[in-house]
Parts: structure tokens; C-alpha cells; sequence
């Protein structure tokens, strides 16, 4: 969990790059109901796995909706 704050900290800190983030459909670019990291590196590309992962919270391989807002500041 230490490790998740810290990582969220971080992109936190990067707001700039993010300030203009896509809203959530505009990356679901096939529809799917969720983000996979290379729909959200396409939009924002400066997005790690590491982050990725670790706004994935339940671990299916793509964020949901909500997870997404935890990036993008939503």
C-alpha cells in the first residue's frame, strides 16, 4: 500500500503532464470498458508499467473507470 501512495504521489507530482488527460472513453479506443496500457500510453505516453500496475487494483490486466481517474486526475 506504502508502495501504491508513493507511486500515486509521484504522478501527482507530475500533474503537468497530465493536466489535459483524455477522459475516459476517448482512451478506451476499442470500446471495452476498460484501458489497457498501450490505449493509455497512445494518449499518454509518458505512463509507466509500474504506474499501470499500480492503478490496477484488482489486477485484470486493465483499468476500469475508476481506476483511470486515479492517472488522469479525474
Amino acid at each position: 500500500m506504502k508502495h501504491l501512495v508513493t507511486l500515486l504521489l509521484a504522478a501527482g507530482l507530475a500533474a503537468p503532464a497530465f493536466a489535459q488527460a483524455p477522459d475516459f472513453a476517448t482512451v478506451d479506443a476499442d470500446m471495452s470498458g476498460g484501458v489497457t496500457l498501450e490505449e493509455l500510453q497512445a494518449v499518454m505516453p509518458d505512463t509507466s508499467e509500474e504506474l499501470f500496475n499500480a492503478a490496477d487494483t484488482d489486477g485484470s490486466g486493465d483499468l476500469s473507470e475508476e481506476e483511470f481517474a486515479t492517472i488522469a486526475g479525474g
